[in-house]
Formats: C-alpha cells, structure tokens, sequence
C-alpha cells in the first residue's frame, strides 16, 4: 500500500510541473453573479475555508466548483484553463482545500466577488465528516 502511495504521490509532482502549477495557487471565483451567490458572498469573510470540488457538467466536463465549507453553497466555479490544469493533475472527482483571500465588490458596486488560494491538501473537510 506505501508504494502504491509512493507511485502516485510522483505522478502528481510529475503532472505538476507539466501543467506549471505551482501551489498555493491564487485566482478569482467566477459565475458569482447568481443571486443565490451574491447572497452566500455577502455571508462570507477572508479567510473562511473551501473546498474546490471538481463535478461534470453538461457541456463541461472539467467543471470545478467552489462550495463554502461554512455556509454549506455554492459561491462559483474556476475558470476553465485552470480547472483543465487541475483536472489533469489530480484526476476526475477531485476535491481539494482552499480559502477566500478577500471578498470584492459589494456596494457601492453592483456585485460582490472573490479572490481564492487553492491548497494541495485535502483535509480542512475532516473535521465536518468526523461529527
């Protein structure tokens, strides 16, 4: 079982420096401008945790979404070259940690947005499934 680990630990430091992508890696949340996700955003505070959950769609299979682990919603998805990049490296169904940096927008601006960082971890879920 430890090589098994092993392997696939250094198929994922392989695949990420084939898709350059260098950890924590920083980006926006988009398709915040559903009402039901302004409201969550409003909710929301730098520093509440994430979980970037990778789930098909349709029409997009590498579709990732940004689920609040705090408020229990969806707050967006990546964009699609980033969730391309991460779907290649961690594989379909992935779900990895993340955390909001900073929440932008509200008034006087018409929409509320937000700036992410995407951990390698898997963990900060823990915690919930364990109650």
């Amino acid at each position: 079982m430890k090589l098994k680990r092993f392997f696939k630990r250094l198929l994922i430091r392989w695949r990420k420096k084939k898709y350059d992508l260098r950890f924590p890696v920083c980006c926006k949340a988009h398709g915040v401008s559903f009402a039901d996700r302004q409201g969550a955003l409003a909710q929301s505070r730098s520093g509440d945790e994430l979980q970037l959950v990778q789930v098909p769609v349709e029409n997009y299979p590498q579709n990732v979404y940004i689920y609040s682990i705090e408020l229990n919603r969806i707050l967006g998805y990546l964009e699609k070259n980033l969730s391309d990049r991460l779907t290649s490296v961690f594989g379909k169904g992935f779900c990895l940690d993340g955390q909001i940096s900073e929440i932008t927008g509200g008034p006087p601006y018409p929409y509320f947005g937000c700036n992410i960082r995407i951990f390698e971890t898997m963990e900060m879920m823990l915690p919930y499934l364990l109650e």
